[in-house]
């Protein structure tokens, strides 16, 4: 008994010395400046000039990609689409062309019964077959216009969609700035930021150039957030030195799917090592997101 428990208070010595060397070797870690951005900031306008007849969405409202975010005006246009929607159900034509067809035909053959006996000209033998053309060409024709008809009720349809402005992509407003009994034609509507993934932009000093690779891992420490540091990813390296200032700047990936970080912050990073991969890092995150 004695034993098992030296052997316990031997473990839990063991692990406060790893816990307290793990913090050393974090505080000693080369941190730099960075900046925490959206991934992307969109300015959503509208494709086609109309008034505005609803928006969907408030400031700071969290949007999906194709979501809607406003309605024009579009009475007239679903008038139309639906006048289209009726002319491309119409049968009628068709059907009749058909019945014309279908009667010069029976008319061609007595005509060529009849002919057959010396019993009418060659004139009336020749009209009956170019009936029987005229038959054929206006049901091709009345086809050929019902085929028209559906492409005009998709681009009627086209229309009337282009009138509901939905979001090119999943984040969050950032500001309105139309609003219903507008008139919009090319000024955007309102403005959306996509924060899941952040980037997250650096500028580090010339003696690291040709180390880091696209892929590596780095600890973020965000100025506001719900933990203190986070993994993220290097996507970004550029090939170009800075002559200025013998730096060059490299963006990362930081992912939020939950929305705990904000964007538009300062933060410093501290770069891992090339053989520590994505999982490695994120196994080091607990619930919280938080690097051990």
């Amino acid at each position: 008994m004695k034993k098992i428990k030296a052997i316990a208070v031997a473990l839990a010595a063991c692990a406060s010395i790893a816990v307290t060397c793990a913090q050393a070797a974090d505080n000693h870690k080369e941190r730099f400046d960075c900046l925490i951005e959206p991934m992307m900031v969109t300015e959503v306008g509208s494709p086609v000039q109309g008034v505005i007849k609803s928006i969907a969405v408030e400031r700071s409202s969290l949007v999906e990609k194709g979501q809607v975010l406003a309605e024009l005006e579009s009475d007239v246009e679903i008038a139309s689409l639906e006048q289209a929607r009726a002319r491309a159900r119409m049968t009628g034509e068709i059907e009749a062309r058909r019945a014309d067809l279908a009667l010069a035909l029976q008319s061609m053959a007595r005509i060529d019964e009849l002919f057959s006996r010396k019993m009418v000209s060659s004139q009336q033998k020749d009209e009956a077959d170019a009936e029987v053309q005229m038959a054929k060409m206006a049901l091709q024709q009345a086809v050929e216009r019902k085929d028209l008809a559906g492409y005009e009720l998709r681009w009627a349809s086209q229309v009337v969609q282009r009138r509901t402005i939905r979001s090119p992509i999943s984040g969050v407003v950032v500001e309105l700035q139309a609003f219903p009994g507008e008139f919009v034609y090319e000024n955007p509507i309102m403005t959306i930021a996509q924060i899941d993934p952040l980037r997250v932009e650096v500028i580090l000093p010339v003696e690291l150039f040709g180390t880091l690779e696209q892929g590596m891992q780095a600890e973020v420490y965000p100025e506001v957030a719900d933990s203190d540091k986070y993994a993220a990813k290097v996507t970004v390296v550029d090939r170009l030195i800075d002559t200025g200032s013998s730096t060059f700047g490299a963006r990362l990936e930081l992912l939020n799917a939950e929305h705990q970080i904000p964007g538009g912050q300062r933060c410093e990073l501290a770069l891992l090592g090339k053989d520590r991969t994505l999982d490695e890092a994120l196994a080091a995150v607990g619930p919280d997101r938080q690097v051990k």
